[in-house]
């Protein structure tokens, strides 16, 4: 019967797995964005759908995951728009259940995660292991489950639901000492014994492989399927269950664990850590864990000043499991959290002494205490509302003090944090005061932008949930270092090849790390930001521009994997002309944006899709396909292309228009415009391509150029500069004078 029964649940588990796996590409486990998400919007939302977890994004994310994680899209959103690649490495100091690290592994970016909360640490290691073989982790998972059920049977208890008196079993409990850390009631007798027989059945291959997903599973099936949590979005408990599914319910999440697997074992997805530490003692860990001046990108969402204890979201798992045991293992994990909520704050607590604080902090701090007074409030949690207050922010000071010296110079951070009126309803405005903070010790706040809001029942106000976007330069002597050492670095390959009279000189990545042994100067950690720096940003050094003959200069152009060219082009400097006459057009950027855009390409990426410009400029009908495009192009490599628009004209024919953008000072390079005509020609053959470069002129007059290859290269074949006003600017004279203006 148990055969027949075990058969019949592989069966119907493996409908289930093909039919959902014929769904999803191989390649990747994550689908295009969702429709009306573009990377470099602000999100604003209410009451929780955009956090909520997209059906496309459940791979590996879902393995165990918190109920307030923030959503792999947000994540994907940063990663774009920092443009990290497999280059780069990305960092959460409050990594969670693993959020950042996961979306950054599936992109293939390197990431490390620090995370003090055992439970929390153990889960997001197990989902960041990709090595376990999916067939062994399903074979053995049935053993320990046809285990585990003949010991129930022999106790006359089937996995289906029992409609005994549970009074006649003998049913195993936790010691008295794990039973008090428990929510009470957390989780029923019956359910309680199956799986502690499951666990001792599955503690048998405590040395296998396999054994942490298939822990993690069953801590996964614990919270949403054998206990009787609920979320809402604190824990608490919910309707009693007398019995349920304990097995079964493992089971079925020891096959979407092992799905997943399936899907990434064939790729070659970087390798990522999670380190169990304090966010604000990050000094602990350089050198010996993380490298200084290793990280380009912060992505985080550190807990907010609320009156939620984060330990208690995990604490039926962290018993069961074994990860907490006692109440001064609880105590010793808590004190390396941020102090977030009164419940962890503890008498010995110093972090507001050792850092300076806005003034406002001290000031919400002393409303909350007179509030509480004249509110009478007097409970021992009341008393430390003012107090958790400053110490959060204090401790959010001492993390990014401590940060610095893991950050290369121009590392990007966002983190995710929200407005709080927890404590006797005072407006304590996160993201504000943490940006001022950040900005004292030496970081640039970029800007804040608003990911969602949601309803405070105490205030009866939408809340805002903001990503703070923080930069750090570094110190400038270090930056000038930096680019001196690029420097001598891209001499030293170009003397090392250069023949007099040559138009081309090949060399491979490998030639930096040969340069730099004989420099005697150290290695960028980075090797491929060397070569971006002067594709795409820094103008070559004199002693190789030197060397090109009257109206040629050098650049330099991807040839093959890990293969690169110095080629002799025609000088063709795409730069606005400041002859050219302006069309005023009716800005149609949402004011939302407007407020929060800088001079940056993503600002200008949205302007130019919010007013349509590229359709004004090309007389097509446009439509954006996909941002920040990243693919390989046969004899290049890797490409980006920052936008990809499809159009169509009046008489049906379809266009692929590739749009390189620029703000600020950055200047259009020749190569990319080449690489994108290139991906255009390799992706979309059977498309008319007509490639675009955009640029900031002023902070709304923007220059569209539109490019073709001529016998003397890439060459400008339209120009045009439109200048956003509002509509009441645009006059009837102007208006009429557009009428006689030739194409």
């Amino acid at each position: 019967m148990w055969q027949a029964w075990l058969q019949l649940l592989r069966m119907c588990l493996a409908h289930v797995i093909i039919s959902s796996s014929e769904m999803k590409p191989t390649s990747q486990l994550f689908l295009p964005l969702a429709a009306g998400f573009q990377s470099e919007d602000v999100l604003p939302d209410t009451n929780g759908k955009a956090n909520k977890l997209d059906s496309q994004d459940r791979a590996v994310h879902e393995w165990y995951r918190f109920v307030l994680s923030f959503p792999p899209h947000l994540v994907r959103k940063y990663i774009q728009e920092f443009g990290l690649t497999d280059q780069h490495t990305v960092l959460d100091p409050f990594c969670g259940t693993g959020t950042t690290i996961v979306e950054a592994k599936l992109n293939r970016v390197h990431a490390i995660g620090l995370e003090a909360n055992p439970m929390a640490h153990f889960a997001s290691s197990v989902k960041v292991d990709w090595s376990v073989d999916p067939d062994l982790l399903i074979l053995r998972a049935h053993d320990a489950a046809e285990s585990a059920l003949q010991i129930l049977r022999a106790q006359g208890i089937e996995d289906s639901l029992f409609s005994g008196d549970v009074r006649n079993l003998e049913l195993r409990t936790l010691g008295a000492e794990s039973t008090k850390l428990l929510l009470a009631d957390s989780i029923s007798p019956l359910p309680l014994h199956k799986t502690l027989v499951l666990l001792d059945c599955l503690n048998e291959f405590a040395n296998a492989s396999f054994y942490r997903h298939a822990i993690l599973a069953l801590a996964n099936a614990l919270v949403y399927k054998i206990s009787n949590l609920r979320f809402g979005p604190e824990v608490g408990v919910g309707e009693q269950k007398k019995d349920t599914p304990v097995i079964a319910a493992w089971l079925a999440e020891v096959e979407k664990i092992a799905n997943d697997l399936r899907q990434v074992s064939s790729e070659p997805y970087p390798e990522c850590q999670v380190i169990q530490a304090d966010a604000r003692d990050i000094a602990s860990l350089i050198p010996q864990q993380i490298e200084p001046h290793s990280i380009d990108a912060v992505i985080t969402s550190p807990p907010y000043p609320n009156e939620k204890d984060y330990t208690r979201t995990t604490r039926l798992e962290s018993v069961l499991l074994g990860l907490v045991k006692t109440k001064a293992q609880l105590r010793q994990f808590k004190k390396t959290l941020v102090r977030s909520n009164t419940r962890g704050v503890y008498k010995e607590d110093d972090d507001d002494q050792w850092v300076e604080l806005p003034a406002e902090i001290d000031r919400i701090a002393n409303a909350i205490e007179a509030r509480r007074i004249a509110l009478g409030k007097n409970s021992g949690f009341e008393r430390l509302y003012g107090r958790v207050t400053k110490l959060y922010f204090a401790a959010m000071a001492r993390h990014l003090k401590e940060l610095r010296p893991l950050l290369r110079p121009g590392a990007m951070l966002a983190y995710v944090v929200g407005d709080q009126a927890s404590y006797l309803r005072v407006m304590i405005r996160t993201g504000k005061l943490l940006g001022e903070i950040a900005q004292s010790l030496g970081y640039e706040l970029v800007r804040t932008d608003l990911f969602r809001t949601r309803f405070a029942t105490a205030t009866k106000e939408q809340l805002r949930e903001e990503v703070v976007i923080l930069r750090w330069r570094g110190d400038e002597a270090d930056m000038a270092e930096e680019k001196n050492r690029y420097t001598r670095l891209i001499e030293e390959i170009f003397d090392k090849h250069y023949k007099e009279g040559d138009r081309e000189v090949e060399f491979e990545r490998s030639d930096l790390t040969k340069a730099a042994i004989k420099l005697k100067i150290d290695l960028p950690k980075n090797l491929g930001d060397v070569l971006y720096s002067f594709r795409y940003r820094n103008l070559l050094p004199n002693s190789i521009t030197s060397k090109a003959p009257t109206g040629f200069e050098w650049v330099i152009r991807a040839a093959g994997r890990s293969k690169y060219r110095f080629v002799l082009v025609n000088k063709s400097a795409i730069t606005p002309s400041e002859i050219l006459a302006e069309t005023k057009i009716p800005d149609s950027t949402p004011g939302v944006i407007a407020k929060y855009a800088l001079n940056d390409e993503q600002a200008l990426l949205a302007k130019l899709r919010y007013n349509r410009l590229i359709d004004i400029f090309t007389g097509l009908a446009c439509y954006s396909l996909q941002n920040h495009l990243r693919t390989t192009v046969q004899g290049m490599g890797q490409v980006e292309t920052d936008e990809l628009y499809v159009g169509i004209d009046k008489r049906g024919v379809h266009f692929v228009l590739p749009v390189q953008a620029k703000g600020g000072g950055d200047r259009i390079g020749i190569t990319q415009i080449e690489q994108d005509m290139a991906m255009c020609a390799a992706k979309f053959p059977a498309l008319v391509c007509r490639p675009i470069a955009a640029q900031f002129m002023e902070e709304n007059i923007i220059a569209l150029f539109e490019l073709d290859v001529t016998t003397e290269g890439i060459k400008v074949t339209s120009e045009k500069h439109y200048r956003l006003v509002q509509p009441n600017e645009l006059t009837p004279e102007e208006l009429e004078k557009y009428k006689t203006r030739l194409a």
